[in-house]
């Protein structure tokens, strides 16, 4: 028994010695980048802490891994796992509770103290971030430059750029980027445009490009080509950002025009009245533009912006078309736009002009009188009554006739419900859901987007605003919409 006893608690004894547990963290820790931490644990019988959080910040686990090693006939298991975390400022890495083969460990608590980015010094390479401007106004756009230089036998085997976050600026990469050589440097130009968002002292932060290399001084580079990671970050930039004066949203230069495809209409008839603002500046920040007509119906499209860059200006056109059906004649008011022109140096108020819709009258077909004359005679006509007497041939013949009429009946009756069965298989989705449609609300939701296709057919469309009883009118629109194919 004592043998026995003896045994087992050598057994745990030498169990205890090959038990060990090894956390490493990094001291400190480049801003915005991921914090990376390992556990190396060596035991039978392991329980780890709960590792999904800590301070608030979200712990992945980025790999694990188990092996099983003998050492002096003793097997014990090895567990070896890495857990990232993305802390956005200083923490303290609090202490955990490991359980290895019944025996408690406790990890050392740990200040993580986040570092700026400082621009890397190389000879072989160089990243920077250039402007023109320092000073600008909210909604204002400049060129941002990145240059990347690096020399031609720098050994390098991959280059990756990581997506910038430029926090408090709207941004597009321009398709501007170009290649070329200086010296014994190969350079590389990429281009973003900015917007800022808001007032005060923005700051772009450094930017890195991660390059992969072949690493000469290796030991093992005579065997192979060992390589190594390097982490390359630009110069950071700051702009004085001044608020737009005014309230006003928009800065650049800008004209704004209207027009109409006609002037005068009939009843019913449309007006297609388009709006169009062209210029230079922070098109894309124009609210959408609407039309409060009380004496009109409006239709109208969502806008379109079409932009680009070039000569040094961002450009673009903004687009919106309505179509008016007018109650009565009337005036489309002015649009007017305002924004700061930096030039000048103060705010532009940019108006359309007013345009008069006419509604012509309708003419009025006056229908002409029937006159009947009372000195009209009605001749009276004799009435002869004739009786025929039919005969039994006669009446065999009259039999197989009918019969021969009964026939061809029926297979009219056939082919009629065929060709209805037919066309009512090659009805459109369109015509279906006219069919379908029980309100003059619903027929006329669903036929507005088909208006300025056909003259004919928007004067069915605008007069079915007048109907109450759109059976019949339904009719020849679908008439209309068969003819037109649509």
């Amino acid at each position: 028994m004592i043998l026995i006893k003896f045994f087992i608690l050598s057994t745990i004894f030498l169990v205890s010695l090959f038990s060990s547990v090894q956390l490493t963290i990094p001291k400190d820790l480049v801003r915005g980048e991921p914090l990376l931490f390992s556990l190396d644990i060596i035991g039978n019988d392991i329980t780890l802490p709960d590792i999904t959080d800590i301070a608030n910040n979200s712990v992945q686990e980025v790999s694990s891994s188990t092996s099983t090693n003998i050492i002096n006939n003793q097997i014990t298991k090895r567990v070896k796992k890495i857990y990232s975390l993305y802390p956005t400022q200083d923490f303290l890495f609090p202490s955990l509770k490991f359980i290895v083969d019944e025996k408690e460990y406790f990890s050392k608590e740990q200040n993580i103290v986040l570092k700026n980015p400082q621009k890397t010094i190389s000879s072989n390479f160089e990243l920077s971030l250039k402007a023109k401007v320092k000073e600008l106004y909210v909604s204002e756009n400049f060129i941002l430059t990145l240059v990347f230089k690096y020399k031609k036998n720098a050994n390098i085997i991959d280059l990756s750029f990581e997506k910038p976050n430029f926090d408090n600026f709207w941004y597009k990469q321009l398709n501007d980027s170009k290649q070329y050589k200086e010296g014994d440097f190969i350079i590389q130009e990429l281009k973003f445009l900015l917007f800022p968002l808001k007032k005060g002292i923005l700051k772009i932060n450094p930017l890195k490009i991660n390059a992969q290399i072949i690493d000469g001084n290796n030991s093992l580079s005579f065997f192979s080509n060992a390589t190594s990671n390097v982490k390359i970050y630009s110069n950071e930039l700051k702009f004085n950002v001044k608020e737009l004066p005014s309230n006003v949203k928009l800065i650049g230069k800008f004209d704004i025009k209207t027009q109409v495809d006609k002037k005068e209409i009939k009843q019913g008839e449309a007006v297609s009245f388009k709006l169009e603002i062209s210029g230079n500046g922070n098109i894309d920040d124009i609210k959408d533009i609407k039309l409060d007509l009380k004496d009109a119906t409006v239709y109208e499209n969502k806008p379109i912006i079409k932009t680009v860059y070039e000569d040094d200006k961002y450009k673009g056109i903004y687009t919106k078309v309505f179509s008016i059906i007018p109650n009565k004649t009337m005036i489309i008011p002015k649009i007017s736009l305002e924004y700061f022109d930096k030039d000048l140096g103060f705010v532009v108020l940019k108006q359309s002009d007013e345009i008069k819709i006419k509604l012509l009258n309708n003419s009025i077909i006056k229908k002409e009188e029937l006159i009947q004359k009372a000195d009209v005679k009605v001749k009276q006509k004799q009435v002869i009554k004739i009786i025929e007497k039919v005969s039994i041939k006669d009446r065999v013949m009259f039999f197989f006739l009918g019969i021969i009429v009964g026939i061809l009946i029926l297979g009219l009756y056939l082919y009629v419900i065929k060709y209805k069965n037919k066309n009512k298989s090659n009805e459109t989705s369109l015509l279906k859901k006219i069919k379908k449609t029980k309100t003059k609300d619903e027929l006329l939701k669903l036929l507005a987007v088909y208006i300025k296709i056909d003259s004919s057919l928007d004067e069915l469309i605008f007069k079915l605003e007048e109907k109450n009883d759109i059976k019949l009118h339904k009719k020849d629109i679908i008439k209309k919409i068969k003819e037109l194919k649509l």
